[in-house]
């Protein structure tokens, strides 16, 4: 039977953005100075792009040992692959994803999991940010004991936590340095095509404000081989992160394209414990570090996008015990995008009166 408030909340959630460095030097005419390299990467951007993607988003909240990192026990929502259609016109990307019941039918397997995720990654000419909001209920506790996330299960949970509730709000923005060569859009929101290899260094700051509660402890004395009596608590993690994308151009038209960037700064936390005494709050302060990584390999060229893409990222949570805490997030995207050089009547008329899309 379909869920109907699960297929409205699947609705709502459209992902809209907005392709920041949006300029006049997208129009091909002799007085305007382009802002990129041509012989590296053309622009695609006036195009009408349709789309067709599938895409899995995971989160993970993984505790472990730190005198021990192979003892380690990772908390999980619900997953769900989504199958979903979009366009983007003039840097206006708008994405609708449907959960279909057929596909993820497992909530009596993994347990229920309510959720509204909002993730953007937005990707620009000179900027490169990525943003997200969200809020989970429901999770249940991986058995694959050794296995790195964000990998399934291969068999039932070990427990299942529909008390537990994790929240999210934060973004990484990066300078992209060498934006003249290398194009973050060709790879990853498909509106440009690299032609030529290129790299660039990436650079810029990072807040991550998440919030987890449960009924009791997230982890009993004693279970799974570890303690840790948490269970509610609000976790600040700030910083400045660094690294280096590169796309590899193979044939003119097949690519593969990475990055990877490490932050480190402010980790602030405020938890709550469960003890035989009733709970007690403590305060933490110390430091942080953020892992943020995106891939893709693919086809593109004028007129056709076919690519396979993950984006992830993970920062620390600094909690008064002895064990590490991280939270990971990301998603798996598979797109099948077209591109045709048709002019859309109604969007020009309305972009052409908003700011940002003249």
């Amino acid at each position: 039977m379909i869920n109907f408030d699960n297929l409205v909340n699947q609705f709502l959630i459209i992902s809209i953005f907005f392709h920041l460095g949006i300029t006049t030097s997208f129009c091909q005419t002799s007085t305007v100075k382009l802002d990129y390299d041509t012989t590296f990467y053309t622009s695609y951007n006036d195009d009408l792009h349709i789309r067709l993607y599938t895409v899995y988003k995971f989160n993970d909240l993984l505790i472990q040992d730190r005198n021990d990192r192979s003892n380690n026990i990772i908390y999980s929502p619900n997953g769900n692959l989504n199958v979903g259609f979009g366009f983007t016109y003039r840097g206006l990307g708008i994405n609708i994803g449907l959960n279909l019941p057929s596909i993820n039918d497992d909530d009596d397997i993994y347990g229920k999991t309510t959720k509204l995720d909002m993730r953007s990654y937005m990707y620009g000419r000179k900027y490169a940010i990525d943003f997200g909001l969200q809020f989970y209920q429901g999770f249940y506790l991986k058995n694959t004991i050794n296995r790195v996330p964000p990998f399934p299960d291969i068999g039932p949970p070990q427990e299942i936590r529909g008390d537990m509730q994790v929240n999210t709000i934060g973004f990484t923005a990066f300078k992209i340095h060498n934006y003249e060569k290398f194009s973050f859009r060709a790879a990853f929101s498909q509106t440009e095509v690299q032609k030529k290899t290129a790299g660039s260094p990436i650079y810029g700051p990072y807040l991550n404000i998440l919030h987890f509660s449960a009924d009791s402890a997230l982890i009993q004395d004693g279970d799974h081989g570890l303690i840790s009596n948490v269970k509610d608590g609000w976790y600040t993690s700030t910083g400045f992160a660094g690294g280096y994308a590169f796309s590899l151009v193979l044939f003119k038209q097949f690519f593969i394209t990475g990055s990877a960037a490490l932050g480190y700064g402010l980790a602030i936390g405020n938890s709550t414990l469960e003890n035989i005494n009733g709970n007690t709050t403590e305060f933490t302060i110390g430091g942080g570090i953020k892992v943020n990584a995106r891939s893709a390999i693919g086809y593109n060229n004028d007129k056709t996008y076919v690519g396979l893409s993950i984006v992830f990222e993970s920062y620390n949570v600094n909690t008064p015990d002895d064990y590490l805490k991280l939270y990971m997030m990301g998603q798996f995207r598979f797109n099948i995008v077209r591109r045709f050089d048709w002019k859309v009547g109604p969007l020009d008329w309305i972009m052409d009166r908003t700011p940002g899309f003249k």
